[in-house]
């Protein structure tokens, strides 16, 4: 039986010899029992009239959805296949953040609290003398503020059950100082709260105490966020990244998630004075969160918590958020059903018009919004130098891809005698109609680069077979 390399967990921070896993890959979603394509990006609105500094999109009552995109002056939504203005001569310091309360989105950018009606479609100040803050939530009846009034240290929250109401004593509103673990780099809601410091994790749970409506424990008082665009959450898991690497935390604890597995790829890679262009996302239907640092092209950091894997996308662009898909306009149908509606084959109540699936939406350099949906993006797997034959010499005759990609299929093997050795022999080979990949070279380290073109066909990639003649003892 030829030995087989089976593509086991992208986990870079290892030595590239004697581990399971891969030194690097590229542009693949990790899956239970190897890597599935990432589409590339196709747009789905046309530009914003400025650059991106937030986004996100919610569900009304009524069931419509909504998407909303900020930039340094001006709030946007999206509908009918354009930008509409919703309000402008704005001023802020910190990228948009939002939060849905009721049908109202609220969102802050440390500027004046806008208030976004979403059944009406409209825009304006939140009432009740809001603070400004840079973080948002909604933790059960209330809307909590990271940083509000421009204290770092300060985290302030809503009456019960009214946004509009804010004065401290009344309603139960009122505020709490965070005198210990550093500025608060965003706050975390549902049914209880999580703040997330520098340099601490605090839970805030509902008491219904008229004096104290909240109590505040401490989770953890040596790990908190290092840049506030990494903190993400998906039900009770909120994902950050801290001085020590990528955790998550369960309202509990907080447990690492990428040590000696790509924590150090990535901060040598991403120098610390540039993580506050950082932007994460939760990506619904794949138990994935993402960390994007922009750049042409970018890097976005993947971790599957369902499988406890890793994996990254190489790809242009400066944010991503989480969304859902759109309603469908009236015109909207005019242009896909141009003969009336006696030719729409569906019935105008169908779910396929209503909008609301979640969605992973990226921002691409020239500011349009889209999906990870058109075909398949380049991708690469290399896995690390493996011994065929236990200190023996191997001349390879051929490699065979296990997926079921066809064509577009390449690739190349670097063979070594030594370890330490400057990169050796590197013999490149691509898919023949027979299923194999003819090489010639030989070695007693060998490494291996899996290419698959863009466009290229396939759905899953698993590992590698090598079709070996033995050579004699060195």
């Amino acid at each position: 039986m030829n030995p087989k390399a089976i593509f086991g967990a992208y986990e870079p921070d290892k030595p590239p010899h004697m581990h399971d896993g891969l030194s690097d890959l590229g542009n693949v979603y990790p899956s239970a029992n190897g890597y599935r394509p990432v589409g590339q990006f196709k747009s789905m609105t046309p530009e914003l009239p400025a650059d991106f500094t937030g986004g996100a999109a919610f569900v009304s009552s009524d069931g419509t959805s909504s998407l909303i995109a900020g930039t340094a002056t001006a709030l946007y939504r999206y509908s009918g296949g354009e930008w509409t203005e919703l309000v402008s001569d704005l001023s802020g310091t910190a990228p948009w953040a939002f939060t849905q309360f009721g049908d109202i989105a609220v969102a802050v950018n440390g500027g004046v609290t806008q208030s976004v009606d979403l059944l009406a479609g409209t825009a304006a100040p939140l009432a009740g003398d809001p603070p400004p803050a840079s973080s948002v939530t909604t933790v059960r009846d209330f809307v909590v503020y990271g940083q509000a009034d421009g204290d770092q240290a300060m985290v302030q929250w809503s009456g019960f059950n009214d946004a509009s109401k804010n004065t401290p004593g009344e309603d139960q509103a009122g505020f709490q100082p965070m005198l210990d673990g550093g500025a608060v780099m965003g706050v975390v809601g549902g049914e209880y709260g999580i703040i997330v410091q520098r340099r601490r994790i605090v839970r805030m749970t509902y008491t219904g105490d008229a004096d104290a409506p909240f109590q505040f424990d401490t989770i953890s008082d040596e790990i908190g966020a290092i840049a506030r665009g990494s903190i993400a959450k998906s039900g009770r898991r909120i994902f950050f990244l801290s001085d020590k690497g990528f955790m998550v935390c369960d309202g509990n604890e907080v447990t690492p998630i990428g040590l000696e597995r790509v924590d150090s790829t990535f901060f040598a890679a991403h120098p610390r004075s540039t993580l506050n262009q950082m932007s994460s996302a939760i990506d619904p239907r794949r138990h994935i969160v993402a960390w994007l640092m922009p750049g042409s092209p970018g890097w976005m950091w993947i971790y599957n918590w369902g499988i406890d894997r890793w994996s990254r996308i190489d790809i242009a662009a400066k944010g991503v958020f989480s969304g859902f898909t759109a309603n469908i306009t009236l015109e909207q149908l005019d242009d896909l059903y141009p003969d009336g509606l006696e030719s729409i084959p569906y019935s105008l109540d169908d779910d396929r018009f209503a909008g609301g699936d979640p969605l992973f939406l990226l921002v691409s350099p020239d500011d349009t919004i889209g999906t990870l949906s058109g075909g398949n993006m380049a991708a690469w797997f290399v896995t690390p130098f493996i011994e065929i034959a236990d200190r023996r010499r191997t001349r390879m005759r051929a490699v065979i891809p296990l997926g079921d990609m066809t064509r577009g299929v390449s690739v190349t093997l670097d063979s070594r005698q030594r370890l330490g050795d400057k990169e050796g022999r590197r013999t490149r080979s691509t898919l023949q109609p027979s299923g194999m990949m003819p090489v010639r070279t030989n070695g007693l380290y060998i490494a291996t680069r899996l290419d698959l073109d863009a466009d290229a066909p396939w759905t899953y990639a698993q590992g590698l077979e090598f079709v070996p003649a033995l050579g004699g003892v060195r």
